[in-house]
Formats: structure tokens, C-alpha cells, sequence
């Protein structure tokens, strides 16, 4: 059977057993294809100035990690090398046939010097919004030459969707010629469609890790707007990030404590029970390039209502996103309300139907198995 090491900067952990969920999810889908462990190789951010600490998670996955205060991006992305090649040689990688790194900043920032010495093929799977804003920084700063360098070695790159990629490609300035773009799983342990078990009031469901990019205040001031107008909804929204406070404040300060629920971090199992309980997901976000939780949300037939975003319209249709242009207070009022008023023409079975097209483990399965016999 063959063998595949993968590698990953970003992975649930020891500190956060949510961070990077999604790569696990990808990995296991792997481990059910062909012979895989995976490494994760990660300069963490702490107070120390320097530590290293291993970690085995289980017989399949490993934790390579170096905990450090150090800033500057550039020391980063040599201590990170240098851990790669540390967990490389500790996980005995000649015995693999081939090298799977999801996400590849920073562990192959300098792939083009290494590459002869790790003489085995190597596949990338890119899941970043980055790409799409430049890292946040402008267009001309020369530090991000070593990122696009990555992508003009003729790595073979799975992304989740078709608009990732045209992030990467622009961003990287050239045509990726091996490329195959797979959607993540979603898992049907949780989510599946359930014969309608919906509250009583309306209910709209929104989670997220709460930051700038996620963007919930116009989201936000569309409810104060229907709660102005004394109009029925409950509002649940879960996560954790750095603008959860602002949100309850603003909460508190309308008066919405009665119609809008904060219920802190979640596992798959209490999302998938909030989903079928709600009438409609929503999308908030600035921009996504994929959205995982969307996709869940569909496969237990929760319609979306929220911005209109290219990578949810990759593998939804009317019937299943009620999407708009601006994201303004009156935007998501009008919308909440038609929403409101034309719900039973949302068909929660043929939205789980439709999304187990796009996200059934069978067909994924078979996507990555391909990958494999044509690159081993």
C-alpha cells in the first residue's frame, strides 16, 4: 500500500483542539484511502523565548512544535524549517512515497533550496483566505516573493474551491498547471438532513470565530432594525474571537437580550443540533474561500441568507442562499424579512440532496485516491 507523511502548520491541538479542524477532517478522509501520518510542524506563539516540546496525539498523528516570542516573520520561517526538517527526519519520511503539506506558508518558504535534498514528490491542499488580501499587506512588499516562490515550483495543489485558486493564481502572479479543486467533507455522523424539528419562533443560527473579517455588525443592526419593527425571531449565535464582547454589548445596549442567544464555543455535535433547529444560516463574512460551516449547514437542509460570495456560489442556487451586494443594516432586514415571509419555499430535503452532491465522503474518497495514483 502506499504511504503518505503529511505535514501541517495548522491542526487541532494540545492548546486549541478546534484550530484547524478542517485539515483533520481532510487527513482522515486520507487514512481511509491509502497508508497516512501526519506531523504537525508549528513555531507557536508564546512568552518563552525558546522551547520545544513533542507531542504524540494518537498512533496516526504527531506534534513537532517550537514555542517562541520571537516576531520578525523571517526568523519564523527559518525555525520552521529547521523544525521540518527535524520532524522530517524523526518521522523517518524515506519511508513514504509522497508528501502531502496542507497549507504551505511557512514550511515551504524555502522549498526551491531543499528540494533536491528531499528527493520524494510532494502535493500541497490550500485552504487560505490570505491569498485573497495579499496577506494584508501591498502589493509590491518584496517579503512575500518567498510565499509566491512556493507556487512556481510546480507542486502539484488541491484547493477547496475554484475561487481559492484564483486567489492563489493571481496573487502568485502565474498559471497553476496541476491543480484539482476538491471541497472539504462534511461530516454525516452530525450532519444530515432531520424531518423539520425547528423551534417554535423563527430561528437564525450564525457561528463563527468573531473577528473584522467575519464582519457581524451590519448583520447585527439588520436584527436591531426588525426588532425596532417588533418583529418575532430568535437570533442564536456561537463561537469565541476578539469581537464577541462589542457583540453582547451591542446586544445589551438595544435591548435584544430576549431574542438573541450567545452560546460560547461549539463542538460538530451541539452545531449540528442548533442547524436543524434553525430556519436559516447566516453568512456574515467579508469573504470565504470556502466555509465549512456553510456547507454543514446545507447538508442538514439550513438554507444561507448573507452577502453574496463566490465560493458558497460554487456549490449553492437560489433555492438554498438568499444572497445580496451590501452589507448594510437595511440590506439584512429586507432580506431577513422576505426571507420570513416566503419560508415554506425553502425545502430543507432537496438543500441536504443537493449539498450531498458536492460533499459526499464516497465521491471525495475517490477524488483523493485519484490524486494519489496519478502522482505516486
Amino acid at each position: 500500500m502506499k504511504k503518505v507523511l503529511h505535514i501541517s502548520n495548522w491542526y487541532p491541538n494540545k492548546w486549541d483542539d478546534l484550530e484547524g479542524i478542517f485539515v483533520k477532517e481532510q487527513f482522515n478522509i486520507f487514512t481511509q484511502v491509502t497508508h497516512s501520518h501526519l506531523i504537525h510542524v508549528e513555531v507557536r506563539k508564546s512568552n518563552l523565548f525558546y522551547k520545544y516540546n513533542y507531542i504524540k496525539y494518537s498512533e496516526t498523528e504527531e506534534g513537532y512544535y517550537i514555542l517562541s516570542s520571537i516576531k520578525s516573520n523571517k526568523l519564523i520561517e527559518f525555525l520552521s524549517t529547521f523544525l521540518l526538517f527535524w520532524a522530517l527526519f524523526q518521522s523517518k519520511y524515506r519511508r513514504y512515497d509522497l508528501l502531502h503539506f496542507h497549507i504551505a506558508y511557512p514550511l515551504l518558504s524555502y522549498y526551491s533550496l531543499w528540494k533536491k535534498i528531499i528527493k520524494i514528490p510532494i502535493l500541497m491542499s490550500e485552504h487560505w483566505s490570505a491569498y485573497h488580501f495579499n496577506f494584508y499587506m501591498p502589493w509590491e512588499t518584496k517579503k512575500l516573493d518567498r510565499i509566491k516562490n512556493i507556487f512556481r515550483q510546480n507542486i502539484p495543489l488541491i484547493t477547496v474551491s475554484q475561487s481559492l485558486l484564483e486567489d492563489i493564481e493571481i496573487f502568485s502572479g502565474i498559471k497553476i498547471s496541476q491543480v484539482f479543486v476538491i471541497p472539504n467533507v462534511i461530516d454525516i455522523k452530525y450532519f444530515y438532513y432531520q424531518k423539520s424539528i425547528q423551534n417554535d419562533s423563527i430561528t437564525f443560527f450564525a457561528l463563527n470565530h468573531w473577528r473584522d473579517i467575519k464582519n457581524p455588525f451590519p448583520m447585527l443592526e439588520g436584527f436591531k432594525l426588525l426588532h425596532e419593527k417588533e418583529i418575532a425571531f430568535q437570533l442564536i449565535i456561537g463561537g469565541y474571537g476578539e469581537l464577541l464582547s462589542k457583540m453582547k454589548a451591542f446586544v445589551l445596549h438595544f435591548d435584544m437580550s430576549s431574542k438573541v442567544q450567545f452560546i460560547g464555543k461549539m463542538n460538530k455535535k451541539e452545531i449540528a443540533m442548533i442547524m436543524v433547529k434553525s430556519n436559516a444560516y447566516l453568512v456574515s463574512s467579508t469573504y470565504e474561500t470556502f466555509s465549512i460551516v456553510c456547507a454543514e449547514a446545507l447538508s442538514t437542509g439550513t438554507p444561507l441568507i448573507g452577502i453574496k460570495l463566490s465560493a458558497i456560489k460554487e456549490y449553492t442556487n437560489k433555492e438554498s442562499y438568499l444572497s445580496f451586494e451590501h452589507n448594510t443594516a437595511e440590506e439584512w432586514m429586507h432580506h431577513i424579512l422576505y426571507f420570513i415571509e416566503n419560508k415554506e419555499s425553502y425545502k430543507p430535503n432537496i438543500i441536504a440532496s443537493n449539498a450531498k452532491k458536492y460533499f459526499e465522503y464516497d465521491s471525495i474518497k475517490k477524488a483523493y485516491s485519484n490524486i494519489l495514483n496519478k502522482y505516486i
